[in-house]
């Protein structure tokens, strides 16, 4: 009876209002996932929220690209929420919830101000921002020690070598993820430049047509920001907070996978291979196959760590 009153008082109190926030936006995101991902309900969806397609059919096309590609990064993030909500580890709820919660103030900042800061969705956005930004610092959760490798009255072990390639992965993802949501949210027309590069002529002369391109860009790069801050930070601690870790692998291969399934498999059969190719969403591919390429030597050389761990 003792014992297991022990282990209670040891148990971390987690933020029911934090849980709670956790399952609303995963919701939020699955649903707005369903709307932009899908052709029929995107372009019903579109006209809802002030983005009229532009009246060239191939600015049209690229538009519901550009939908697909934060259809898919909204679906990250729901999972992300997800990891959130059944994670029991303080750490990890805080650094997940952390960055999701930059998404409403940058489409305040970023695609409201480039649209005039439409009444509706700019009012949601400011409630969003409060609540989530609130409650982040009034319900903080307790943050224990970080997980250590080694045992007790040694120094950490020095790091294997799939250790620093496990390192070095994550620290390359991240840095092409913020590049890319620099590029979105401060360049958002040299970003559809690189795009669709086959546009090139269009988006330099069609610029009225341009606004709700622009605007689907910039809530792609607050989108790409949010999860690379979620990398970043399971970069640094990598080896204290391994929950995490595997919770931005699951997060970061599912976004290069849905990324090829979606926008560039839509642009593949709009203007054909040879000409995607050359779009920066062609990126996506090798880094699918880069993930699948680290969950393979990370699952090979758990067994052999922990082997050398214990000897």
């Amino acid at each position: 009876m003792m014992s297991n009153t022990s282990k209670g008082s040891f148990a971390p109190q987690l933020s029911g209002i934090r849980t709670f926030l956790f399952g609303a936006l995963a919701l939020v995101w699955f649903v707005e996932m369903v709307l932009w991902g899908f052709p029929s309900l995107s372009e019903k969806w579109t006209i809802v929220q002030n983005m009229n397609p532009p009246g060239d059919p191939q600015l049209a096309a690229a538009l519901f690209i550009t939908h697909a590609a934060r259809a898919a990064a909204k679906a990250v993030l729901g999972v992300m929420a997800v990891f959130g909500l059944r994670s029991k580890n303080p750490s990890v709820r805080t650094a997940l919830f952390l960055s999701m919660a930059l998404v409403p103030p940058l489409n305040i900042l970023f695609q409201f101000r480039e649209q005039g800061f439409p009444l509706g969705q700019t009012v949601i956005a400011i409630i969003l921002t409060t609540v989530l930004w609130g409650t982040f610092f009034l319900f903080r959760e307790p943050i224990g020690q970080p997980e250590q490798k080694g045992t007790a009255g040694t120094g950490p072990l020095p790091s294997s070598r799939s250790e620093i390639f496990q390192d070095t992965w994550f620290a390359v993802n991240a840095a092409i993820l913020t590049l890319m949501a620099f590029l979105f949210l401060f360049w958002p027309r040299t970003a559809l430049g690189f795009t669709f590069p086959y546009l090139s002529g269009l988006l330099k002369t069609d610029g009225g047509g341009l606004s709700s391109l622009i605007a689907s860009t910039l809530t792609s790069g607050a989108h790409l920001f949010a999860l690379a801050i979620a990398t970043w930070i399971a970069t640094i601690y990598f080896r204290s907070i391994p929950a995490l870790r595997q919770a931005i692998t699951v997060a970061s291969a599912l976004h290069a996978g849905l990324m090829c399934l979606w926008p560039l498999r839509q642009m593949i059969r709009e203007v054909g291979g040879s000409n995607s190719a050359s779009s920066i969403l062609s990126l996506f591919v090798p880094l699918l196959v880069g993930w699948m390429l680290f969950a393979a030597f990370s699952y090979r050389a758990r067994p052999q760590e922990q082997h050398e761990a214990y000897t």
